[in-house]
């Protein structure tokens, strides 16, 4: 027999137990598929080549950089630290499907969303780095539609995993990107900062005329790339252009037929010795060279050499 039974006492309880499940915001399920979707697709188009969110973490950002532009990952013993991005499409499914059940994922998906904006950032700003290089006409035209559907999902994923907390979903939408661009500042600044010993007293991998070199990257720029990058290479040619600041000094050969040319920027100690050059003159210069990439730009090869000094 059952007594003190409380009809009143009954539907209260029920009723405090249905509303303390919070109610289902459809907004997050749709942002965290198309979160999920948008990292495979094309995020960046670099002239011939369309690279998805994946591209990094699977390893062929940096190998399409290194083969078409001749930019290569500058610290590729810490590319393991690139698999973290795999973590995306995990903790995208792992945070919905918890969701769906009602359990607390809050945290997991302002994870996922932050390196998924993080990711975005370094694609950006990487981005851009080509675009001074003369890779594309404009930065908009190297980024894929799926980039910003991929940042608006992010964005909405993390501002819908729960109710309030307004402060802290800022947070977790700002700090991905602003680490990411720390990150890429820094690295850039060293290696554009970095110390180096006179190129004077290196010896020369290779001894090459400047037309020939600029005919050869023409002919077979990835070759080429692999074979002069980061190399010595002490190159003899007619200056064809000057261009003079305060502070730096560039020299040109070029090739007056396809208007490919070769470039050096002269080390600090160098530049007086270099403003006292004259377009027409023949001269050799050794310098280590950063790649050669086809500019569609310009239409024309681009040849860039860093750390140059005049050879008498």
């Amino acid at each position: 027999m059952i007594r003190n039974l409380n009809p009143f006492r009954i539907v209260l309880t029920s009723h405090m137990t249905q509303t303390t499940q919070p109610a289902k915001n459809p907004l997050h399920l749709l942002s965290a598929a198309l979160l999920l979707v948008s990292f495979f697709l094309p995020w960046v188009k670099w002239e011939d080549s369309q690279l998805s969110g994946m591209a990094l973490p699977d390893g062929s950002f940096f190998a399409t950089s290194a083969d078409k532009f001749g930019l290569e990952n500058p610290y590729p013993q810490f590319s393991f630290s690139f698999y973290l991005f795999w973590l995306i499409p995990v903790l995208v499914i792992l945070a919905a499907w918890g969701y769906t059940r009602g359990k607390k994922t809050a945290l997991i998906a302002a994870i996922a969303g932050a390196l998924n904006l993080a990711l975005i950032t370094v694609y950006i700003v990487f981005s851009n780095t080509l675009l001074d290089l003369g890779v594309g006409k404009s930065l908009t035209g190297l980024l894929q539609p799926s980039l910003y559907l991929s940042a608006l999902a992010a964005l909405l994923f993390i501002w819908s995993s729960r109710p309030g907390h307004g402060l802290s979903k800022m947070a977790w939408i700002l700090i991905g990107p602003a680490f990411a661009f720390a990150s890429y500042s820094f690295i850039k600044n060293q290696l554009e900062t970095s110390t180096y010993g006179s190129t004077s007293k290196e010896k020369a991998a290779f001894t090459v005329n400047a037309q020939e070199l600029i005919r050869e990257f023409e002919t077979a720029d990835s070759a080429s790339n692999k074979k002069y990058t980061e190399q010595i290479l002490l190159v003899r040619g007619r200056v064809s252009e000057l261009e003079a600041a305060d502070s730096s000094m560039n020299v040109k050969f070029a090739d007056t037929l396809t208007g490919s040319y070769a470039i050096f920027d002269f080390q600090p100690e160098e530049l007086e010795k270099a403003r006292q050059l004259a377009v027409g003159d023949s001269v050799s210069i050794k310098a280590s060279c950063s790649g050669g990439i086809f500019s569609r730009l310009r239409q024309a090869t681009v040849i860039t050499f860093k750390r140059a000094v005049l050879v008498q």
